[in-house]
């Protein structure tokens, strides 16, 4: 579990230094964007409440990625779904995009690594136009944006307005773009600061912005993806925050707050470092800034030092009411649930397994479930086989 919690940072809504809809200023309160609907306030609670992975959802289906000499994937940074077809991001280890049909079938790659026209010199953050006709990549490397057809021809490029990370569309003309070492801004009396989250046209004409940047030498920790975007909806979860915000062309929303249980505040100040951050993990569960917002439930997924499960909770839209999770279960294809890595249609998570991970359960798999189901799986599944999606339907 060590490894895992250099690439995630606790979550605070008080270290929150601001937040603004049309300037950046340092009062956060007075300066938050309200909706029609107000932010609610969620209660996780850590210790009471458990109920196992499969009271709460129903396993659906998995489907093997067919592996060719062409798409070897190593590991799933990301995966998103469009006009039926299965676009699968591996930053990691083979640093490839790869489109596959909705039955795992091979169709073809996107773009290529590299510094020539048409290829991408980083691959990070990968999204789509909001007509899901295009896959954008988020080029740090040459501080482009890299548009590309979802069969793999290069469209064009179009210059990143600020230096962004990760960015998602709004519009086709509008992105809110992330960078946990900020941008330099000036605001009133020509003062600088630097948000972390700026909303802009491609043109570098900024909307919102917010979020101090606490990013130094001595404090390096982020979260892997705080901006996330289900269907027509963009979603931030700053780092240092316990709030989770929606971003519109109009203003910056909070959505939820997380109250956790059994968790002390986090202080982001000047003096934060790596290894005061990782003393504080040692002791204090965290809202990993991971969110899936489905259209009848969001889930939560948090972490927690030496546990041997991933915890989550589901807040239920139905019901008004928030599920936290044990590691218990009777289902074998929830053996291996993880965090989820995306949304499917309404309200399915989808979660990746490596084929080594499967067939390390395998006798596990076999004690639990139906036979033929699981026959299926292991069919022609190798070690060296692509991974597998796995397809649940929350059910509150």
């Amino acid at each position: 579990m060590k490894k895992y919690k250099l690439i995630i940072i606790c979550a605070i809504a008080a270290s929150i230094p601001f937040i603004c809809c049309k300037e950046v200023r340092k009062d956060s309160q007075s300066l938050l964007c309200r909706s029609d609907n107000e932010m609610l306030e969620l209660e996780i609670q850590l210790d009471r409440n458990f109920l196992p992975f499969d009271s709460l959802m129903d396993f659906v289906s998995f489907v093997k990625l067919e592996t060719t000499e062409n798409n070897l994937v190593g590991s799933v940074s990301q995966i998103l779904f469009a006009r039926n077809k299965i676009v699968v991001v591996d930053s990691y280890v083979s640093k490839t995009i790869t489109v596959y049909d909705k039955s795992g079938k091979f169709l073809n790659r996107i773009g290529t690594l590299g510094q020539g026209p048409g290829e991408y010199s980083y691959l990070g953050h990968v999204t789509l136009t909001p007509d899901k006709s295009m896959v954008v990549v988020v080029d740090m490397g040459s501080g482009y944006l890299k548009y590309f057809g979802l069969d793999g021809n290069f469209i064009k490029s179009k210059k990143t307005p600020f230096w962004f990370s990760s960015c998602e569309f709004i519009t086709d003309e509008i992105i809110a773009g992330n960078y946990d070492g900020g941008n330099t801004l000036y605001g009133e009396n020509n003062s600088q600061y630097k948000p972390q989250l700026i909303i802009t046209n491609l043109q570098g004409n900024v909307f919102h912005s917010g979020f101090k940047s606490y990013y130094n030498k001595k404090f390096t920790m982020s979260t892997m993806m705080p901006l996330r975007k289900f269907e027509d909806e963009v979603f931030y979860s700053p780092p240092f925050s316990d709030t989770i915000y929606h971003l519109t062309q109009k203003g910056i929303y909070p959505k939820y707050h997380l109250n956790m249980s059994r968790t002390k505040p986090l202080i982001i100040n000047a003096d934060m470092t790596n290894e005061s951050y990782n003393e504080y993990t040692e002791n204090n569960p965290m809202f990993n800034g991971d969110i899936i917002e489905l259209k009848d439930a969001s889930v939560f997924h948090f972490f927690e030092c030496y546990s041997n499960w991933f915890r989550f909770a589901i807040y239920s839209k139905k019901l008004n009411k928030v599920f936290s999770c044990t590691g218990t279960l009777k289902n074998p294809f929830f053996y291996l649930f993880t965090a989820p890595k995306a949304r499917y249609k309404d309200n399915m998570l989808v979660v990746d397994a490596s084929s080594a991970n499967i067939l390390m359960s395998k006798n596990t798999f076999y004690k639990l479930g139906e036979k033929k189901v699981i026959d299926d799986l292991f069919c022609d599944l190798t070690e060296d086989s692509n991974p597998v999606l796995f397809f649940y339907k929350v059910k509150i």
